[in-house]
Formats: structure tokens, sequence, C-alpha cells
């Protein structure tokens, strides 16, 4: 299954999609996933946050989709005319940030924002640069209140995806995000079906105890 970041994804061109990704650190004697199998494509006029509890991955899903961090195994791939050099595909915001660092990053010209741990301010920011410019913007943070700014939310652990909410307040975000750090008995069992949990701002994330949700069909 993959994750989409528009639900009219014919409408909505392709910015950069990461297909199946891996992400492992050899540091031996463990062997670490900081991403396990993630399927994201990420589309203009879209803005996404990213979390979950304790260190699951997030800042390395970002350098992925920068292209920071080649994955060690799965697809990235670019949208038409992603970084080819009429117009780049990356700017970060550095944090702290806030209105200027976004309103800087916007000026360079990019089809996708990334920010890590955003602040409040600049998720504000960030929201109106996905509104007045049309670009993608994907964030990380830890904070229910500042991803509450995001079309959607989507929830790592492990490195891997196990929950997604769009349209959602602080409090439900709150919720899903305790249950997303609650222990996964299978690590192949990573994905919940968007289309049927959580694409309706109304409902509620997919409730994942004691388990994670079975994956849904590709």
């Amino acid at each position: 299954m993959h994750v989409d970041s528009s639900p009219s994804a014919e409408r909505v061109s392709e910015v950069v999609a990461l297909e199946n990704v891996t992400k492992v650190y050899d540091t031996r004697p463990r062997v670490v996933y900081a991403l396990r199998n993630v399927s994201l494509v990420v589309r203009e006029g879209v803005f996404l946050a990213v979390m979950g509890e304790g260190s699951p991955g997030k800042t390395t899903l970002l350098k992925c989709l920068s292209g920071e961090i080649q994955p060690s195994s799965g697809v990235v791939r670019r949208g038409p005319g992603s970084g080819d050099g009429s117009r780049p595909l990356v700017s970060w915001v550095p944090e702290p940030g806030g209105a200027g660092s976004v309103a800087a990053a916007v000026a360079l010209g990019p089809r996708l924002l990334l920010a890590d741990e955003a602040s409040e301010e600049s998720c504000v920011a960030l929201r109106q640069a996905v509104l007045g410019h049309g670009v993608a913007a994907v964030m990380s943070t830890s904070a229910p209140a500042v991803a509450a700014c995001a079309d959607a939310v989507v929830f790592l652990r492990d490195g891997g995806v196990v929950d997604m909410v769009a349209g959602a307040g602080p409090e439900v975000i709150s919720d899903c995000l305790e249950r997303s750090g609650r222990s996964c008995p299978d690590p192949g069992r990573d994905y919940v079906d968007p289309g049927r949990d959580c694409t309706d701002p109304g409902q509620d994330c997919a409730d994942l105890s004691p388990g994670c949700a079975d994956p849904s069909p590709s």
C-alpha cells in the first residue's frame, strides 16, 4: 500500500515518491532499521507532517526525500523537472525558523519544503507557502498542535508507517501518536489503509492496540 499525499492524485503533480524504501545502518553487533519498507508519494500543494515517539526514523525519511541519504533498498522517484537546474527540488527550513526562514526557503524556488522538528511559527508559515505558492511541504514534529497545521499526518514506529490521519485536530493526532507508539509484535505488519480509516476528517485513526492493523493489499 502506498501513502499518497493527495486524494485527487491524477490531478496533482508528483514531486517525489518513496517506493518500499528501507534504510539500514550496520552498527555491529546491531543492525538498525531507520526506515522499513516505506512507500510515500508527495505531491504539489499538499502539506504533510511526520510524527512518531522515540526515534522512529523521521529525520531519515526527510533526508531520503531530499536525496541526502540513499536508501539501502527500494526506489526514490523524482517527478518531472525535479532538480533539473531550472527549479531546485528541495529547500530546507532551518530551525529555529519562523516566517523569515520559510520565506527565505521559498525564495529559492523549490518544489518541496522540508522542516525537521518544525516550530509552531514555522508550520503556520509553511501552510501559507503551500497555499500561496503551490509547493509541497513535509515537516517532522513532536507536537500535535503543530501537526494539526498539515493536511495529513503520517505516523512512524521503528522506521515503518503504522498509521495516517487527515484533517484532524490536536486531540485526535495526540491519540493517534499514543497508539502508534505501542509495540507491534510483527514488524512485517507496518501499514494501515488510510482510505479505510483516516481520510475522512470525521473519523478517528485506526486502533492499533494490542498490535498493528493488518496491512492492506498493494
